[in-house]
């Protein structure tokens, strides 16, 4: 669930040159579009046949707002080619976040490497689409799901210390991987999100309460190798003071929804070690089967999954 107060960003479309080019179909699949970003408040429809800059310099000034809040939906190459003219090589912070939409039948090809993102066609996009597309380029973590209690979210290097803080509790590391040294945690961290997150769009994230926004705990998926097999493993701790009050089941049974509804996995592979008796309740609780131990990184695990009907 997208919490759209939150984040400042406003897309740009230009109508007249965007319709013009597009099939019946497509035109159906904008208007669905524009009105979801007009009920956000989110969208500013520029008809003219001015240039570019004179448009969406009018837009800024009139709006006061900054090119970093905006995404602009281009069907050009020259509307890419301005929007990246005065921009860093080194930095993309104060860029407009482009979007690139080649339009089917057209003769211009869109310059893939000075787009974030390049879309094919309409129909599956959303505001929640578009609003990720604008967190990933500034590299905003992406609020995942919520349940009745907790959120979860992608991890930034901002959490460093509340994470140092719930490791440094009592049995948490009884069962997982310490962390590493703060230098070489953060280290990692940054290359998990730019890796992991990046490029599955999913891993370990965050668990916050929702009334105090304390982290209480992390949880997620993780793609991994098993053996020759691509699997995705679930994994979960909850702090200390808030176990044994079903938050472990409340955060799996919320992940487990989300694995059915976001990917093309039809099954959720987790290892136990022997002696986790709180884990080996909680996945017979929620549904999963054991099968054959394995061996894995020198330990002996439990190995369970679930898979969906």
């Amino acid at each position: 669930m997208c919490h759209w107060n939150t984040v400042n960003w406003n897309c740009i479309i230009r109508k007249e040159t965007l319709e013009e080019k597009i099939s019946e179909e497509e035109k159906h699949a904008l208007s669905r579009l524009q009105k979801e970003l007009s009920e956000q408040k989110k969208v500013e429809l520029l008809f003219t046949d001015a240039d570019l800059e004179k448009d969406i310099t009018f837009f800024l000034s009139g709006h006061h707002v900054k090119p970093e809040e905006c995404m602009l939906l281009a069907t050009e190459p020259e509307e890419v080619a301005w929007a990246k003219k005065d921009a860093d090589a080194d930095s993309d912070s104060d860029q407009l976040t482009i979007i690139g939409y080649e339009v089917p039948d057209f003769s211009k090809q869109m310059p893939l490497s000075n787009v974030d993102m390049l879309l094919l066609g309409l129909e599956e996009v959303d505001t929640e689409f578009l609003l990720r597309t604008f967190q990933r380029k500034h590299h905003l973590p992406w609020r995942i799901l919520e349940t009745k209690r907790c959120y979860l979210r992608e991890i930034t290097l901002d959490d460093m210390d509340d994470l140092f803080d719930l490791y440094n509790k009592k049995g948490i590391t009884d069962y997982i991987e310490p962390l590493y040294e703060r230098q070489e945690e953060e280290e990692y961290q940054r290359a998990y999100i730019e890796n992991m997150y990046g490029y599955y769009g999913y891993g370990m994230w965050l668990v916050r309460e929702k009334d105090t926004h304390r982290l209480i705990g992390r949880a997620g998926i993780d793609y991994r190798m098993l053996g020759e097999e691509e699997i995705i493993e679930m994994g979960y701790v909850i702090a200390p003071e808030y176990q044994r009050q079903g938050y472990a089941y409340e955060v799996c049974q919320a992940i487990m929804a989300w694995v059915k509804n976001n990917l093309e996995f039809r099954r959720i592979d987790c290892l136990v070690e022997p002696g986790n008796e709180a884990s080996l309740g909680l996945l017979h609780k929620l549904g999963f089967q054991e099968t054959e131990k394995i061996k894995q990184d020198g330990k002996i695990f439990r190995h369970f999954w679930y898979f969906y009907p």
